[in-house]
């Protein structure tokens, strides 16, 4: 009991949980599943969308002059694939081992030359190698401004002089529109696991444009995990600060990295960058 009292504490900003969802190897069928199904909440985006975003890169950064690309955060493959598809020569890169094991076989069964990487995108260290780099599906706002400062630097570092960044993040308006709750409840067969388990869910709102969504699971053979999804929020002039201090500039605002128009009040923007 007192372990589970520690864990329902509000935890600092950023904090780490007992584990990472996507390094838990209790969890590495669940995460997969959660790229690869669409209708699963929080999972990938429609294959529609992922075509689209696709072309958009094709339109701003054709292959013909931005040949090397460096995905990061690739998950199972699902952009890297469409990118080798389309001329690029493409380096996709993730700290989830079983996502990565299945691009790499997903690769091989469409004669497709991906270069998988199995890294934390926060040690990298690439010098002078792509010209452009994707950062996609919010995954900037999960990390803490340190490690974010870490990203971009050596996003920097990877890039061609004049290489583009593809980056997308929450917004203000997200942030506004989070709700805050307290739930708890038996569950079994659930997402998390088949067992049995009390869930304890939390999601938070912090000072400074920052959200926390918290599960823990705790089991009757005493066994706790907790999980901590952290998100930042961003206005423009709040991103712009952080990619110029890296050395980038934003060339255009979009709504999503599909390419859409930007749209004041939305949930989400993204930007292409230059480097400097």
């Amino acid at each position: 009991m007192k372990g589970l009292l520690e864990l329902a504490k509000n935890p600092m900003p950023f904090e780490e949980g007992t584990q990472e969802i996507w390094l838990d190897p209790d969890r590495a069928e669940l995460v997969l599943k959660t790229h690869l199904d669409e209708n699963i909440p929080g999972g990938s985006k429609s294959t529609e969308f992922i075509h689209e975003t696709i072309q958009f890169i094709k339109n701003i950064a054709p292959p013909e002059s931005y040949k090397r690309v460096i995905d990061l955060g690739c998950g199972p493959g699902l952009y890297s694939q469409g990118l080798a598809k389309s001329g690029y020569k493409v380096v996709g890169v993730d700290f989830n081992r079983n996502s990565i094991n299945y691009a790499i076989e997903e690769a091989k069964k469409n004669n497709l030359l991906i270069d998988y990487l199995y890294e934390d995108m926060t040690k990298l260290n690439f010098q002078n190698e792509f010209d452009i780099a994707l950062l996609i599906y919010e995954l900037y706002g999960s990390f803490d401004q340190t490690k974010r400062k870490k990203i971009l630097n050596n996003i920097y570092k990877g890039l061609k002089p004049d290489g583009l960044v593809l980056l997308d993040v929450l917004s203000d308006n997200s942030y506004e529109k989070f709700e805050q709750n307290l739930l708890w409840g038996l569950s079994a067969n659930d997402l998390f696991s088949q067992k049995e388990h009390l869930t304890l869910f939390a999601s938070l709102k912090y000072p400074n444009k920052v959200s926390l969504v918290k599960n823990i699971l705790a089991f009757d053979n005493g066994d706790l995990v907790n999980y901590n999804y952290w998100n930042q929020y961003f206005s423009i002039p709040d991103l712009e600060k952080e990619v110029t201090e890296a050395g980038f500039i934003i060339e255009k605002v979009y709504a999503d990295v599909n390419g859409g128009e930007y749209e004041e009040n939305s949930d989400c923007f993204a930007v292409v960058l230059r480097k400097k």
